[in-house]
């Protein structure tokens, strides 16, 4: 199964599904896209809410591709409204659209990017504590052929760093500043990398938060930004995220995003 890798083209898909719902799905049935966990084995997947209940597919033997066990996807699923109750925990439902969603790695020490970002997007989606979604929007070349496409996007990775205070600098223990890093296997084409393309990612922040009880009270992401694809005269850009305040919002009493 190819993975289609850009938000815009989800998005289509999406609109694709409400639509077809609205017109042809008679009542009580309903369709819903969200992030979720996946879970299982080609044949027996399933995938876990941050609701704290699981989609178990009706469609299974339509699932054929092979996905990464503990990863997250966007899923969007259909089901009876009338099957649910408020102790429901599992929704049989058929997958109408299923999109992987990568990984932003975590990197030690100096890492510099050969290639910019268009923008990284402030607003992040958490599924629990320390799982956190970003929406990148980066340059790539566009070709014809859908193989050299997935080899082009295949060639982009992106990396967070904890940034290292200087000898002298005060450190300020309540913000985690992460430096995120954009390489490509050939920057020297990235002359040629004039569309941009929006995705979203995944970070797993356990590594940074929740250790001997640390929180803090916001995280800042530093990226380089252009307005085209060069790295040449680049910008310093950053966001701010104001974590503590989130996970006020929507954990604390145990509920979730």
């Amino acid at each position: 199964m190819k993975k289609t890798k850009f938000a815009v083209l989800f998005t289509a898909l999406i609109a694709t599904c409400g639509l077809s719902s609205c017109l042809g799905d008679p009542d009580p049935y309903t369709t819903r896209t969200e992030i979720m966990r996946i879970d299982g084995f080609p044949g027996y997947y399933s995938f876990e809410s941050a609701g704290n209940y699981v989609v178990s597919p009706t469609n299974s033997d339509a699932l054929t591709g092979t996905f990464n066990d503990g990863g997250f996807a966007y899923v969007t699923y259909k089901f009876d409204t009338r099957t649910i109750t408020q102790n429901t925990s599992k929704i049989e439902a058929e997958i109408q659209g299923l999109l992987p969603i990568g990984e932003i790695y975590r990197n030690y020490g100096e890492m510099e990017s050969n290639a910019p970002m268009n923008t990284v997007s402030s607003s992040v989606q958490f599924y629990d504590k320390t799982n956190m979604f970003i929406n990148l929007t980066y340059y790539y070349e566009k070709t014809a052929d859908s193989d050299d496409q997935s080899a082009e996007l295949d060639k982009h990775r992106f990396y967070l760093i904890q940034d290292v205070a200087e000898e002298g600098e005060e450190v300020d223990n309540n913000t985690l500043t992460l430096n995120f890093v954009h390489v490509v296997d050939d920057a020297d084409n990235n002359v040629n990398r004039k569309s941009t393309g929006t995705e979203t990612r995944h970070f797993d922040l356990s590594s940074f938060i929740g250790i001997d009880g640390y929180v803090p009270e916001k995280i800042i992401i530093k990226f380089k930004r252009s307005s085209n694809s060069s790295i040449d005269g680049a910008d310093d850009s950053q966001i701010e995220i104001p974590y503590k305040s989130i996970m006020n919002q929507y954990f604390k009493n145990g509920s979730s995003i």
